[in-house]
């Protein structure tokens, strides 16, 4: 007789999700094969989901320019722009769906008001210590976010 142990069972997705994942890249395809870097070559980010239910996500453009002020809420429109199009945050719950291997986030509070009270699907996809999360878009855009486990 095999038990579940000699097979080597892997850990429910939610326990494999529970962690500190830092961004690696987002990266957009659209339905005509074009990629687009939404947040540039290079961007930051964190994501934390913990075991309660509870998560925060934020990426953000790693090449936007300092403020000329020096002063947090003394930006020109340009400044405010620039920041506001190069990030994105968000957070509140999440629950796991293993049927189908994804993660519903039940957005609270965003940097973008319209996800506000929201509920958004993310494929999930957990190889070693990468997690890819993948959003299908209504017009057949698809998004890859892509993050490493935190040491």
């Amino acid at each position: 007789m095999i038990t579940f142990d000699a097979l080597g069972q892997q850990q429910p997705l939610k326990e494999q999700l529970v962690g500190t994942w830092t961004l690696l890249s987002w990266e957009q395809k659209k339905g005509n094969g074009t990629k687009v870097e939404r947040y540039g070559t290079a961007p930051k980010g964190i994501a934390f989901f913990d075991a309660g239910g509870r998560y925060i996500i934020t990426v953000m453009r790693s090449d936007r320019a300092k403020y000329a002020s020096n002063a947090l809420w003394q930006g020109t429109p340009e400044e405010n722009k620039e920041t506001a199009d190069g990030t994105i945050t968000y957070f509140g719950t999440y629950s796991i769906i293993d049927a189908d291997s994804s993660v519903t986030v039940h957005v609270e509070g965003s940097s973008f008001p319209n996800w506000n009270g929201t509920d958004q699907k993310r494929y999930v996809a957990i190889a070693e210590d990468q997690l890819t999360l993948t959003v299908r878009l209504p017009a057949g855009d698809v998004v890859d976010v892509i993050w490493k486990r935190a040491n």
